[in-house]
């Protein structure tokens, strides 16, 4: 909660700034319940997130800007910041090969899952009425591990991915609905985040919209990091990480 509330501090202080004609601020924060299910990789067989480490459900927290202008041939830019992490005490009925250390059976291991990352979207978007479209290219950047017991794989690659927005207002509501996707398919490597929103603007202040925000996120993270240069110990995994999750944005 306390670090909802600092982002949430942040964000009201970056919209402070009078806006410059035709120029369009966005900040926003949410807090995210999540749930993680899947495996990681390792030797003889793979370990299950549940099953065998007990990772737990979490709340996480997410922070993100945008800076939108009607440049046509320079794109808007969005940064967000993902909170994504848990821990859990469970057991391994057997030995593993894990980042090339091997892993003991034990009837209880504690473990750390950090999958922490930042987003740096350039998009344009398209000048259609009643709905907003973009699109353009995202570079996610990872500062994650897992660690079980004493032994850590890491997932630090920088992942290029497309990026694609749909929105609508429904009028005279104060209702807007949208839909964002980020999306990479190459070599082994298949990772889709997408996420669904409902936003409300309060009629309550000229000239800044304040919007109350619900919404679904699905991280679907099937990796091989040597598809990025990584190495072979780095983290390789199949992980569902979903949940819904409120927030509130600004407009200026």
């Amino acid at each position: 909660m306390k670090k909802l509330v600092a982002a949430l501090s942040l964000v009201a202080a970056s919209t402070g700034a009078q806006a410059a004609p035709l120029v369009d601020f966005w900040a926003g924060a949410y807090s995210w319940d999540t749930t993680y299910e899947g495996t990681v990789n390792a030797s003889p067989v793979e370990i299950d997130l549940q099953g065998d480490l007990n990772l737990q459900d979490e709340t996480n927290n997410v922070i993100w800007a945008a800076f939108e202008h009607p440049i046509p041939i320079i794109p808007n830019i969005q940064v967000k910041q993902t909170e994504l992490q848990t821990a859990g005490v469970g057991a391994l009925s057997q030995s593993y090969t894990f980042a090339g250390e091997t892993i003991d059976a034990s009837q209880s291991v504690e473990s750390s899952l950090n999958l922490d990352h930042t987003d740096f979207t350039l998009y344009y978007g398209l000048p259609l009425p009643v709905v907003t479209v973009d699109f353009g290219l995202n570079v996610r950047v990872f500062d994650g591990e897992l660690m079980i017991s004493d032994t850590t794989s890491v997932l630090d690659a920088p992942v290029p991915m497309l990026f694609a927005r749909v929105g609508a207002e429904l009028p005279f509501t104060g209702l807007a609905v949208m839909g964002e996707a980020n999306y990479i398919g190459v070599g082994d490597t298949n990772h889709m985040d997408y996420q669904l929103v409902l936003r409300y603007t309060l009629p309550m202040i000229p000239l800044l919209d304040v919007n109350l925000e619900a919404g679904y996120r699905s991280f679907q993270l099937n990796i091989d990091p040597t598809d990025f240069d990584g190495d072979e110990n780095d983290l390789n995994s199949d992980i569902d990480m979903s949940g819904v999750f409120l927030g509130v944005s600004f407009h200026l």
